[in-house]
C-alpha cells in the first residue's frame, strides 16, 4: 500500500524517539549499531517525505523535509559516531582482560545477534518497500512531466495557429485596403469627369 507524507513523518519521528532513548540509556555497541540502523531509516523517511512533497508541489513541506536532515538527523549521527568511536577505543582494554563468558553471557550474546539479524531483515524489507515507493514516485513524476510537456506543446501549437490566423487576417485587410483605395480613386475620377462635362455644357448654353 502506498504510504502518505504523514505516514513517513510518523515513522521518522518514531525512529528518532528510539534513537534518543537508546542514547539516553546504556550505550552498548549493540544499541549504537541499532541507532545507526534507525538513522538510516530516518534518512530514508525524510527523503521519501521530500519526494512526496515535490510531487505535490508543496514548497513548505519540501523545505521542512530538507531541514529535518540538518536539524535532527545530522546531530544524532555525529553523536552516534562519536559514541561508537569511544566504544571502539575501549574495546582493546576489554580484549586485554578478556574472560570467557558463562552461560548467561552466551545467551545474552545470542539474543543480541538474533536482535541484529531481525533488525537487518526489517531494514531489508523497509528498504525494498522504500525502493518500490520511490519507483512509484518517480513514475508519477515522469507522468506529470509528460503531461506538462504535452500541454506546453499544445499551447505552442495553438500559438502558431493564432499567429497564422493573424497573418492571414492582416493580408486580407491589406487587400481590402488596396481595393478600397482603387475604388475611391476611380470614384474621384468619375466625379471629376462629370464636373468637367457639366461645366462644358453650361458654357455652351451661355454662348447660345
Amino acid at each position: 500500500m502506498t504510504e502518505s507524507y504523514e505516514d513517513y513523518e510518523r515513522e521518522y519521528n518514531a525512529s528518532l524517539s528510539r534513537i534518543r532513548s537508546f542514547l539516553a540509556g546504556t550505550r552498548s555497541r549493540v544499541t549504537l549499531q541499532e541507532c545507526e540502523r534507525l538513522l538510516g531509516q530516518a534518512k530514508k523517511h525524510a527523503t521519501a517525505m521530500q519526494g512526496l512533497a515535490e510531487v505535490e508541489g508543496n514548497p513548505m513541506k519540501i523545505k521542512e523535509a530538507q531541514q529535518r536532515l540538518e536539524r535532527d538527523v545530522a546531530p544524532l549521527a555525529r553523536e552516534v559516531s562519536r559514541a561508537l568511536q569511544e566504544s571502539g577505543g575501549g574495546g582493546g582494554r576489554e580484549e586485554l582482560f578478556y574472560q570467557a563468558p558463562g552461560r548467561d553471557g552466551n545467551s545474552g550474546l545470542s539474543r543480541d545477534m538474533e536482535s541484529l539479524i531481525g533488525s537487518s531483515e526489517d531494514m531489508l524489507r523497509e528498504s525494498l518497500a522504500l525502493t518500490m515507493e520511490t519507483e512509484q514516485i518517480g513514475n508519477a513524476t515522469i507522468g506529470q512531466m509528460t503531461r506538462q510537456r504535452e500541454q506546453l506543446e499544445g499551447a505552442n501549437a495553438n500559438a502558431l495557429r493564432t499567429r497564422q490566423i493573424a497573418e492571414q487576417a492582416a493580408s486580407v485587410l491589406s487587400d481590402m485596403g488596396r481595393k478600397a483605395f482603387r475604388n475611391k480613386a476611380f470614384l474621384y475620377f468619375m466625379i471629376a469627369i462629370l464636373i468637367v462635362g457639366n461645366l462644358w455644357a453650361f458654357i455652351r448654353l451661355l454662348k447660345k
